[in-house]
């Protein structure tokens, strides 16, 4: 499975010491987050969130498939960073995932931003 991630700064600001308040981690999800994907996805959020990123969009343009095991690494994650006073988001969420996450009422605990600028919003303020 390839991950594809991007750093967003939100502020101009630049110091000796990686300030994470000020940067949001934007994943791409990838086509399908399945029980053998899955696993992957979750080393890759546990490592960047043990390592201080409290700020992460996860870009679903791509998502076409997604199973049980994908949403349990999504609440595993947002707990984590949660944790550690951070939040995880989804942005460009099909209708069709919209619809699998609002059945097991997910939405309520991750937010979902119909773009990347709404979510990118969305931190600005956090």
């Amino acid at each position: 499975m390839r991950i594809a991630f991007e750093i967003i700064r939100i502020t101009q600001r630049l110091d000796e010491v990686i300030d994470f308040n000020a940067l949001i981690f934007r994943i791409d999800a990838p086509k399908r987050v399945d029980i053998d994907s899955s696993r992957y996805l979750w080393i890759f959020l546990k490592t960047v969130i043990d390592g201080g990123v409290r700020k992460i969009i996860i870009d679903m343009k791509n998502l076409e498939m997604i199973d049980s095991s994908g949403m349990g690494v999504l609440i595993n994650a947002a707990k984590l960073v949660r944790g550690k006073k951070g939040d995880i988001i989804l942005s460009n969420v099909s209708a069709d995932v919209r619809k699998i996450f609002k059945i097991i009422n997910l939405q309520e605990f991750i937010k979902m931003f119909n773009t990347d600028g709404e979510a990118q919003n969305h931190f600005r303020f956090l």
